[in-house]
């Protein structure tokens, strides 16, 4: 089953955080932080199916190298609360293949970001599993051949996370749709959707990994109860609803014969009425009759 889940978050040196070692972790790779020496060295991961990176027009050529762009963005960023970049988590259908995922996610990445002028790496985790998800690392500066300008605010405006989760469920469908799945995720949420059901919270890669393994996670727990809740609200609302189509269906019945018994009382009025016409057209007959008799005999 396909499953919607497209989360918009910015991560700030304040933090803690290196947009190098955020991009070594999501890559599985040995980088070197140029700026701090420290050797990030995520290599050992195995979750990690394939990463690329996608740039705008007109953007230097080695930043195709993720190494280069994020020190590079390390670099060009010089406050201690500098924004590093935007990260765009999506969860990948599990029906598609990782080809039809990465055209999934190159589409939706070049029509949001990439044709905005972002740069992009992408990388796709676990997607031969049941919980397939990409992680995509926005740069948020403008960009031309001589490297990174000024940061574009647009960019940030309130309007712009609506739209990309709108986006990810509309491009995600189609792409079902083409891969003949008959399957479709909603970005709305289930109040917005007219649902009392309860949504499931992330599983995250380190819940899932121990659910991979056959043990149980608090997660995975909290999951698990809800989808029990959910299947208790599902069969109630069928009960309430097969209750009301039943009073509906003995609703539209009895409006169905009242109709009907409506209909014949018009017909029984309709034929008294003709039949009273008959009557007074044989009545004014023989009198027309009797007056002709009674003018010839005279």
């Amino acid at each position: 089953m396909a499953i919607y889940h497209c989360s918009v978050s910015v991560t700030s040196r304040s933090g803690g955080s290196s947009s190098v070692a955020s991009v070594a972790y999501r890559e599985a790779e040995k980088i070197t932080d140029h700026r701090t020496g420290i050797v990030h060295d995520y290599s050992r991961k195995s979750d990690v199916v394939e990463s690329i990176t996608m740039l705008p027009k007109g953007a230097p050529e080695q930043f195709l190298q993720s190494k280069t762009l994020w020190n590079e963005v390390e670099k060009i960023e010089k406050r201690k609360d500098a924004q590093l970049f935007r990260e765009v988590e999506v969860s990948l259908p599990n029906k598609m293949t990782h080809e039809q995922n990465i055209k999934l996610v190159t589409e939706y990445c070049n029509d949001n970001f990439i044709d905005q002028g972002m740069c992009a790496t992408v990388s796709f985790h676990a997607s031969k599993s049941d919980n397939p998800h990409a992680h995509i690392m926005l740069t948020m500066r403008e960009v031309n051949q001589d490297g990174f300008g000024k940061k574009n605010r647009d960019w940030n405006h309130r309007k712009m996370i609506p739209k990309w989760r709108k986006d990810w469920a509309e491009i995600t469908n189609k792409h079902l749709e083409k891969n003949g799945i008959n399957e479709k995720i909603d970005h709305r949420s289930l109040a917005e959707q007219g649902s009392n059901k309860k949504p499931t919270i992330h599983l995250g890669h380190i819940a899932h990994a121990i659910e991979k393994r056959g043990e149980r996670s608090e997660r995975g727990d909290i999951n698990r109860n809800i989808i029990k809740i959910n299947s208790e609200v599902s069969e109630k609302t069928k009960v309430t609803n097969g209750i009301d189509k039943a009073r509906a269906d003995f609703n539209a019945y009895q409006e169905r014969q009242k109709e009907a018994t409506r209909a014949r009382e018009k017909q029984k009025a309709i034929e008294r009425v003709r039949q009273r016409e008959r009557i007074e057209s044989e009545r004014a007959q023989r009198r027309n009759g009797a007056t002709k008799n009674r003018g010839f005999s005279l």
